[in-house]
């Protein structure tokens, strides 16, 4: 999936540039009374973790701080269980340890949960486990303990912002900490802990791209779905999770007029919630005590709760109250689904049904979908075809050759055509659909579960710009890597678009019209030609990619010069953004910014495109040119947490008092947790301001 500006993580890699820049905004109050002095042995029980990539420096070998990719661990039980970020060691094939004496031991990966982010190692030392500690009110002191830029462990103090943070964008399951304690890259995996030295939770991710420094709005996975997720992994090496069958929405305008939560829109009579009670049209306002002012705040709550447990909802209906007791059965007790469509899609049935339009697909892309639109003609993503003439399409009676067929169209979209395909299969027309003001759903292929399925659903924000041509749906329905080249479809089933990828949130579809110049261009005077031209750029600029090296590209004109050629030859918007980020990274921000806004001219609503621009500008040190991107960013957030924060730190860092109070309205609106916090930013860089 091709996805656009991303929240930095804080363990990735990270360019030596970044120690130089830093965004001082003030998010930080000043603490009063005393300095409290640090327990040293809370470092006695943090690790610095050295994965080592695949083509990238080994950390611990004494080079430059910043090069090789570090994170940090926290000893969660005895017996050497280090509890660490998953995106620190995802792509490892070799893990080791750097304990706090300086000693550095071999680690094994004991499992890993990617929905929460989430991995356990273990090594041969028996250290000191961290206490969990209770729940620190806001306000109350909070310390990172971590492997900040591969520097060996440190320790940097602030507050707790906010407790219970689900809607940060950054996992699937989420129950965040807030802190304005500062995390930088290498940071991840690190301690949060309290006064007395107590885990808080363990560092994961702060609201940062690359090129940015730390802002003081980081986040933390709580100890208490850390404790939950490690016995899982400990115990079996996955997590399983308990599941409600329902489907939650944002109640509409009028509904939270009255009341705060979360809307049950589809609930299948055979599920948790249902056999408790809980009927479709139930507001829930909270879980196990926890407040529910939002969908994933369900799902934060949920994810404490283990199979076999159970939890008490407070929901409210017609006008009052009520309380229900949901059980959840055990893992082996898991209840029997009557063997009808909908058993394993908790969505409307015509939504359910396209997924037998959906196959998935191999190309230059390992693994992807495809969308069947006629009999034998199937469509994906160009960037999933690439240069190849065949392609491998794996249908329900086994795998069968597929051939991609040229056409003028300059986009990402391919056709294919393939052979056996079911007779009686459903097909997706191409043309305009009834609605799309309504649920919006992905279908494709879940890499992880083997399968075609549908994914939670989510709502259009923008229409493609009207003088675009290759501009897209700009929607919330998620997206994960294996739905490019899926369908987009609205709850009539109705197809409305390709799914293509996204970030930050904000997910993009290619609209029907294109499908339609795509399926016209076939056999055109010119459709090999193009076919070929654009096929070849794309496998080139990836082959530039995957050969980039940001800490040798800034003296190497001639690198800079070949993945900029490839990539702008490729004319493929994901890949401009991409390769800007690249570049960006190797401080060459010119060439950066120039594809950037290339991308950004391509796709002109892409709230992604336009962060990557800001991300640049903010590096470069072109400040005097980050206000209209950043009023461009708060025109398209749509009360997008990230790019709200992202709009009011260039208010504040340009000095634009309009800018930053504007931004400040939205997040308040948005009802984000650190919009008091940015009021009082605002009172400090304005004193006058009423």
């Amino acid at each position: 999936m091709m996805t656009g500006t991303t929240e930095i993580r804080v363990g990735q890699q990270s360019p030596g540039w970044l120690l130089g820049i830093v965004l001082y905004l003030s998010l930080c109050l000043s603490m009063a009374g005393p300095a409290l002095s640090f327990d040293q042995r809370v470092l006695d029980s943090t690790v610095s973790v050295l994965p080592q990539w695949p083509g990238k420096a080994v950390g611990g070998l004494g080079g430059p701080a910043g090069r090789a990719p570090e994170g940090s661990g926290v000893a969660i039980r005895p017996g050497g269980y280090i509890a660490t970020a998953y995106h620190v060691i995802e792509p490892a094939v070799g893990l080791e340890v750097r304990l706090s004496d300086g000693r550095i031991l071999a680690a094994e990966l004991v499992g890993a949960d990617e929905a929460s982010d989430i991995a356990i190692l273990k090594i041969a030392a028996d250290l000191p486990a961290f206490v969990p500690a209770p729940r620190a009110p806001v306000g109350s002191r909070a310390c990172i303990v971590a492997n900040a830029y591969g520097l060996d462990l440190s320790v940097t103090c602030g507050v707790v912002s906010a407790n219970n943070v689900a809607n940060a964008g950054f996992n699937a399951v989420e129950d965040f900490i807030q802190t304005d304690a500062a995390a930088n890259p290498g940071s991840s995996g690190g301690a949060l802990v309290d006064g007395e030295g107590r885990l808080l939770g363990m560092v994961s991710a702060i609201f940062a791209s690359q090129g940015d420094g730390n802002i003081g709005i980081n986040f933390a996975v709580s100890s208490g779905l850390l404790e939950r997720v490690a016995e899982d992994l400990i115990a079996g090496g996955a997590v399983t999770y308990v599941d409600a069958g329902w489907r939650l929405e944002r109640p509409p305008r009028d509904m939270l007029s009255q009341k705060a939560g979360a809307l049950v829109a589809a609930l299948p009579p055979s599920g948790a919630a249902s056999l408790a009670g809980v009927q479709t049209g139930d507001l829930v306002t909270a879980i196990a005590g926890r407040p529910v002012r939002h969908p994933r705040d369900a799902m934060s709550a949920l994810a404490l709760v283990r199979p076999g447990g159970e939890v008490v909802l407070d929901l409210w209906r017609d006008g009052r109250d009520r309380r229900v007791t949901v059980s959840f059965p055990a893992r082996e007790e898991r209840p029997a689904v009557p063997a009808t469509a909908a058993q394993d899609c908790a969505f409307p049935d015509p939504v359910c049904l396209a997924r037998q339009a959906v196959f998935p697909v191999s190309g230059f892309d390992p693994l992807a979908s495809s969308v069947r639109i006629g009999r034998g003609l199937l469509v994906t993503n160009r960037h999933v075809v690439g240069d190849r003439d065949t392609v491998t399409v794996y249908t329900p009676s086994g795998p069968r050759p597929g051939r991609v067929l040229p056409s003028s169209y300059p986009g990402d979209l391919a056709l294919i055509e393939v052979e056996g395909l079911p007779e009686d299969g459903h097909v997706l027309k191409v043309r305009g659909p009834e609605d799309l003001t309504g649920p919006l759903h992905t279908v494709g292929a879940d890499i992880d579960r083997r399968e075609i399925r549908v994914f939670e659903p989510g709502r259009l924000v923008f229409e493609p710009a009207a003088d675009a041509p290759l501009g897209r749906l700009h929607v919330t329905s998620f997206m994960q890597p294996g739905v490019s080249g899926g369908a987009l479809v609205n709850e009539a089933g109705e197809l409305v678009g390709i799914a293509v990828g996204g970030g930050e949130g904000r997910f993009e579809a290619i609209p029907l019209s294109d499908v339609t110049r795509l399926v016209l261009g076939r056999g055109g005077p010119d459709a090999g030609a193009v076919q070929a031209r654009l096929g070849e750029a794309l496998v080139a600029c990836r082959a530039a990619l995957d050969a980039f090296d940001p800490s040798v590209a800034e003296s190497d004109a001639e690198t800079v010069v070949s993945l900029t050629a490839s990539c702008r030859d490729s004319d493929n918007y994901g890949l401009l953004l991409e390769a800007g980020r690249a570049l960006g990274a190797a401080r060459v921000f010119d060439a950066a910014l120039d594809l950037q806004l290339e991308a950004a001219e391509q796709v002109p609503n892409s709230m992604n495109a336009w962060l990557s621009v800001m991300v640049s500008l903010q590096a470069a040190g072109r400040l005097e040119e980050l206000e209209q991107p950043a009023r461009t960013v708060l025109r398209l957030a749509d009360g997008n947490p990230s790019a709200l924060r992202r709009a009011f730190a260039a208010g504040i860092l340009v000095k634009n008092r309009d800018l930053a109070e504007a931004a400040h309205a939205a997040m308040r609106t948005a009802g984000l947790p650190d919009a008091a916090t940015a009021g009082q930013v605002l009172a400090r860089n304005w004193p006058d301001r009423p």
